[in-house]
């Protein structure tokens, strides 16, 4: 595959490629877009997923030859034999993922995450329904109070877009180190330093810059708070322990089924690296871990935050949680302790 000399003629390439969908990506209310094969189409558009009829490209051929040109524009590698998976970000901050055949059994297929071009914002979640302002006035006082908050979740239940929400109450004058695999929070401070985990440029002989080496160096760089994009695998959950376990503020998300099932699966990875017992692992986590915040793509009524817990004296104690029958929010009776440290921050507003 031939280099582009000039990266402008690559990415011209790139939208001549695009043409057959390139109108779905300024579609109002599309955030996916989705083709499984040439001449199948979905997106999401308002939070529904919806086949098109009328759009399509013209073979296989052509889904394969978009894919390459996408990857040549990035100075990635693709190639169906060695390196069939191309997982990237493009310059608007869109996330592509693409399989080539014959890896993709019925023919080459795309998945473009679509990046807004205006944050989603905490109004926007309260009009949805997907969070209540008494939630958002809890979560703005432990973002405050720099609890370590994990957020969990399904694909697609919100994860990122509610912590770039709650980033936006971090304040102004807290030096904030964020890293990711790629790119997509979206922090808005005076003293921000983003850092991208290279995996996917990594070249031969170069240093292993994953997540959890980027954490790592987080701590060298006198951060206020430390934001991780997700937890992933063993070594960034690790490094992620080790950053709330030495006094820093931390915040993250990580793919789970329920809030218990985030702290088991955080424990579980910490410990399978086999440096501490599970038994030390399990009371590091539940000692500095202060709030685990859970998000649903539900099947009827779109994406919620489920269930607001906190992990207090080692215990998960439930504040808040989603009711699928009544279809709204309903607090728990469980008090939390985040309340006591206002005084020390500075804030005087009363449970």
């Amino acid at each position: 595959m031939k280099e582009c000399q000039e990266k402008n003629n690559c990415w011209d390439l790139v939208d001549y490629y695009l043409a057959p969908i390139k109108d779905l990506f300024t579609r109002e209310g599309v955030t996916e877009i989705c083709v499984n094969r040439y001449d199948e189409i979905f997106i999401e558009q308002n939070g529904e997923s919806i086949a098109l009829t009328d759009v399509g490209f013209t073979d296989e051929e052509q889904v394969s030859t978009l894919v390459n040109q996408i990857a040549v524009a990035l100075g990635q590698v693709v190639d169906k034999d060695t390196h069939p998976v191309l997982d990237a970000r493009l310059p608007d901050g869109s996330r592509v993922c693409a399989v080539l055949y014959p890896v993709a059994t019925r023919g080459s297929c795309i998945t473009f995450r679509i990046f807004p071009e205006t944050p989603i914002t905490a109004d926007f979640l309260v009009e949805k329904g997907s969070i209540t302002v008494e939630m958002l006035d809890f979560l703005k006082l432990a973002v405050i109070c720099r609890c370590n908050i994990l957020i969990s979740g399904g694909t697609d239940s919100g994860k990122t877009t509610l912590l770039n929400v709650l980033c936006g109450y971090i304040p102004k004058k807290d030096r904030v180190l964020t890293v990711e695999d790629t790119r997509e929070l979206q922090i808005d401070s005076e003293n921000h330093i983003p850092m991208e985990a290279p995996t996917r440029r990594k070249k031969s002989g170069a240093q292993n810059v994953d997540l959890a080496f980027l954490i790592k160096t987080c701590l060298r760089k006198n951060p206020t708070r430390i934001i991780v994009g997700e937890v992933r695998d063993a070594k960034a959950a690790t490094a992620f322990l080790h950053a709330i376990n030495t006094g820093h503020s931390a915040c993250s998300t990580i793919h789970a089924n329920g809030p218990r099932d985030a702290l088991t699966r955080i424990q579980t990875l910490v410990a399978g690296v086999g440096e501490l017992p599970f038994a030390v692992v399990k009371s590091q986590v539940r000692s500095n871990l202060n709030l685990i915040v859970h998000a649903e793509n539900t099947p009827n009524q779109g994406r919620r935050v489920v269930s607001i817990s906190e992990i207090k004296e080692g215990l998960m104690v439930n504040l808040w949680r989603w009711s699928y029958r009544q279809g709204l929010h309903i607090r728990e009776r469980g008090e939390s302790s985040i309340y006591e440290s206002l005084e020390k921050f500075g804030l005087d507003i009363q449970n």
